[in-house]
């Protein structure tokens, strides 16, 4: 009768995927730590490709040792052991049974020979031969399975042959497959946390496996384990209500408590020495190791130690470099942790230290910012985040970091402002947690204020810094600029050797100040200062990695209204690197607001709408999110799309509270936005009604000369236009040549059109400007391009060009009784009050009252009010919004 059999291991089919892909390759080496499985799944393939064995042989390599030892000396093996071969003899002896191994073979051309236990004894004696062999039979296949990083793999790239190496991490388990293999016991609910716990090895989990079956199942599973023998590897039905039972969630960590002791008792079994044991013990702390760092962690340690380790199957190669980089399994680490240098703090504490600081060196920056923590040294956790803080939105540091910055205490983020203020942007980038990220703001404003008092000059300026974030990302505005400005003056005194002392940092600091000037609107200090920090960058050499302030001036240029400048800049800051959608949404939106800028001027919407594309990746977290609402809505218009970006922009606004906080610069932009977009859509009440919330008076009036034109009131546009002045900047001068061009053409007033055309082309040409040409209404923009080809004027706007925004909107027009009755309405309610004013009758002043409220579409005294006042018959009286 058959006896059945009980698999230790699942059938992996990525793995036969690979098997047969590799041996595409005269060499295929399976890379593994002890325990891995790499011997199952390479024979479980075989089987299943050819079960007679036919094509393929095994030579176990330790075991033909001890076979070819026996042989020599007649097979006695009292002889053998006390005789040893000479080295020379069993490698020559090996060899001599490799060749039989392809001679006997039934096609000795095209055999496939496996060398299980393949170890670095091995390695200098056959690799040459197995090279040689490979190049004068090419059909004939290798399978060399080891643990061990070999000569032959190290040197695949240089071989005059194919060798492919399936690596390590190919081996372990996935969740998916943890669960299979755990198949019929409560540890298949668990499969996600046992692989990640374990790294899915396949030597851990069946050690768990094993466990499980020692331990009785709690009675609400049905009293026991089932038999470890089952008819189907598929999970059962309802798996997954072990994870919420107390009971299972004690017996499962009453497993991983066996298992970790199991382990234990493999490491002190491999009979180290004191010192490599204790060695060993230092090398669990940091994430990988190599020789140099090795010596850095543990001053004692001998060269051969890691190489031994290697050799025993403990400590195995990296995947991401396993030329230099070995890794120990968590499980591992933790068990070295918990039982070596838990005991000793201090010396846990300074291992961590000294990993921290060699990480901030050579390594990662989050490895970093995390041995800093597990050191408790936030001063160091602080360094690190400064010397790092451009990374804080990409990579590890900004993905991860963050969650171990949340398990700090209060306490700690109060004394470490760098600690708070990058959890609170952290925060911020979500786009949740909207008061959190207020609290940790004001908790680093405070800190850092206090810190700021005192200390050298490069750490007060970081602190200032700091100061100025939290004050600008809680809408503090006004005292965010005041602390850059004081920034940026402690920065102007401070001696060249201070400023060395500040590193790396120098240039993001500076940029932080800029951006507190722009929130506020100060863009002459924002571009005197963004010029300090591209001159930062490029002494400390950062012209090679991100060039953000770079891009921030391109940026500040852009919004200016100097678009040649702006695309100048673009070409120096790495574009190859912002266009990338994978870079950090934050970072790059001031390259990629240019950008569109830049587009959107020379009339290539295309290209345009491509850079908005990327502007929308992350958008809600993003602090350019009014920026990109405006990007949105002016494209919107050009294309013809208002009503939906109407409704998305109502929505934005209707959800401000889950986004950062909207600076001054970012509310004159969403104004900015919203009055175009209602007047887009027709409604020139809409529009100027939102004018009245502007706090900027040039943007303001031109707004309103905008809404005013649209309804065809050329006299108010010219007289809105002429109160702004002479604007400092090129594009709000541009949009009041334009405005005035306009309202000149609809007056016809042909002495001075010529003038106002060629004021809007030459301003045109020497900045690169056009899109305001594009927000004229309908018959104005019309009327521009006609005499432009009249005057043989070349404009950037296509001759062809239709605008999306309505003209002839018209204004409510009133006779001066009915002027004179409704600012009476202003003072008093009373008919009979205005009539006594008016020196007329009551009946008179109600007929007047009927005429007004007709005409402005409305029934009451209050709605008659509010209507005026947008149409610009009565002087508002509505307070304008702070910041």
């Amino acid at each position: 009768m058959g006896w059945g059999r009980i698999d230790s291991t699942v059938t992996r089919s990525r793995l036969d995927i690979l098997l047969e892909r590799a041996v595409g390759s005269s060499i295929v080496i399976a890379r593994g730590p002890r325990g891995a499985g790499k011997s199952t799944a390479v024979r479980d393939w075989l089987m299943r490709q050819d079960p007679n064995a036919e094509s393929w042989s095994w030579i176990n390599l330790p075991k033909l040792d001890e076979q070819l030892a026996l042989d020599a000396f007649g097979g006695e093996t009292g002889l053998a052991a006390s005789k040893p071969l000479e080295d020379d003899s069993v490698a020559g002896l090996r060899l001599a049974h490799i060749r039989r191994q392809f001679e006997q073979a039934a096609n000795p051309g095209s055999h496939l020979l496996v060398l299980d236990a393949f170890a670095a004894q091995h390695d200098a004696e056959l690799s040459a031969m197995l090279e040689e062999n490979a190049e004068q039979h090419p059909g004939r296949r290798l399978i060399i399975i080891t643990h061990e990083f070999l000569v032959i793999e190290r040197r695949r790239t240089l071989a005059p042959i194919d060798v492919s190496v399936i690596p390590p991490h190919e081996f372990a388990f996935t969740a998916e497959e943890t669960k299979l293999y755990l198949a019929g016991t409560l540890l298949a609910d668990f499969a996600v946390e046992l692989t990640e716990e374990s790294c899915g090895s396949a030597a851990l989990l069946r050690l768990a496996k094993l466990r499980a079956e020692t331990i009785d199942m709690p009675r609400s599973f049905g009293g026991t384990f089932p038999p470890a023998r089952r008819s189907s590897l598929e999970p059962s039905l309802g798996s997954d209500r072990g994870r919420f039972d107390p009971e299972a969630r004690a017996i499962v960590d009453a497993v991983q408590a066996a298992v970790r002791r199991d382990v234990l008792l493999l490491i002190e079994n491999e009979n180290l020495e004191p010192e490599q044991l204790e060695f060993f013990a230092a090398l669990s702390v940091p994430s990988f190791v190599d020789e140099t760092i090795a010596p850095q962690i543990f001053p004692a340690a001998q060269p051969h130690w890691l190489k031994d380790l290697e050799s025993r199957g403990i400590v195995y190669r990296s995947s991401r470099d396993p030329e230099r980089e070995h890794r120990i399994n968590p499980v591992f680490r933790r068990v070295l942790q918990d039982k070596y240098l838990a005991p000793a703090p201090e010396r846990f504490r300074e291992l961590h230290e000294r990993c921290a600081r060699l990480e901030m060196a050579n390594g990662s920056s989050f490895r970093a910012l995390r041995h800093a923590l597990e050191a408790a040294d936030y001063k160091l956790a602080s360094d690190i985040l400064r010397l790092h803080a451009d990374e804080f939105f990409e990579g590890d540091l900004g993905r991860r970091g963050s969650l171990l910055l949340d398990k700090l205490p209060m306490t700690v983020l109060a004394k470490y402002p760098m600690l708070s203020v990058c959890l609170a942007v952290a925060y911020s980038a979500t786009g949740k947690f909207k008061f959190k990220t207020l609290e940790l703001l004001a908790l680093a404003a405070t800190g850092a204020h206090t810190v700021a008092r005192k200390g050298p000059a490069a750490d007060r300026l970081v602190m200032v810094m700091i100061e100025s974030v939290a004050m600008r990302l809680s809408g503090f505005g006004e005292r965010a600029a005041r602390a850059a400005r004081a920034g940026v003056a402690l920065y102007r005194e401070m001696a060249p050797s201070e400023r060395d002392d500040i590193g790396p940092f120098e240039g993001a600091i500076l940029v932080q100040f800029v951006l507190a000037f722009h929130s506020s609107l100060l863009h002459q200090e924002a571009l005197e200062v963004v010029e300090l920090g591209v001159a930062a960058d490029h002494r400390h050499d950062r012209s090679e990695s991100d060039m953000y302030a770079g891009t921030l001036r391109a940026y500040l240029h852009a919004l200016r209204g100097d678009i040649h400048m702006a695309k100048a800049q673009l070409l120096e800051s790495r574009p190859e690197h912002w266009s990338n959608p994978a870079t950090s949404a934050y970072f790059a939106a001031p390259f990629r607001l240019t950008s569109f800028l830049c587009a959107l001027e020379e009339q290539r919407f295309d290209e345009a709408e491509r850079w908005l594309e990327l502007l929308q990746i992350d958008q809600e977290g993003n602090e350019f999110w009014p920026a990109i609402r405006l990007a949105e809505s002016v494209l919107a218009i050009v294309n013809g799309e208002t009503t939906a970006s109407l409704v998305r922009m109502q929505n934005y606004l209707v959800r401000e509270r889950e986004q950062p906080v909207a600076q001054k610069v970012g509310r004159q932009m969403l104004i900015d936005a919203s009055s175009l977009l209602n007047l887009a859509t027709g409604d020139a009440s809409g529009a100027h009604r939102v004018t009245l919330k502007s706090t900027n008076p040039v943007a303001k009036r031109l707004l309103q000369a905008r809404v005013r034109l649209a309804e065809g009131d050329a006299a108010e546009v010219l007289r809105l236009c002429a109160t702004v002045g002479v604007p400092v900047s090129p594009r709000p001068r541009f949009e009041q040549a334009v405005l005035v061009l306009a309202a000149t053409l609809q007056q016809n007033n042909r002495p001075a059109i010529g003038g106002a055309m060629r004021l809007v082309a030459a301003l045109s040409d020497e900045f690169g400007l056009g899109i305001a040409l594009n927000l004229l209404p309908a018959p104005d923009l019309e009327r521009v391009l006609s005499h432009a080809r009249s005057m043989k004027v070349r404009l950037v706007v296509d001759d062809n060009a239709i605008s999306n925004i309505p003209g002839g909107l018209g204004r409510v027009v009133l006779s001066e009784r009915e002027r004179a009755v409704l600012g009476e309405l202003v003072s008093t309610a009373s008919v009979a009050e205005i009539a006594e004013r008016q020196f007329v009758s009551v009946n008179t002043v109600k007929s007047q009252l009927r005429s007004v409220y007709r005409k402005l579409g409305v029934s009451e005294r209050a709605a008659a009010i509010d209507a005026a006042r947008v149409q610009g018959l009565l002087v508002s009286q509505v307070p304008h919004d702070g910041d």
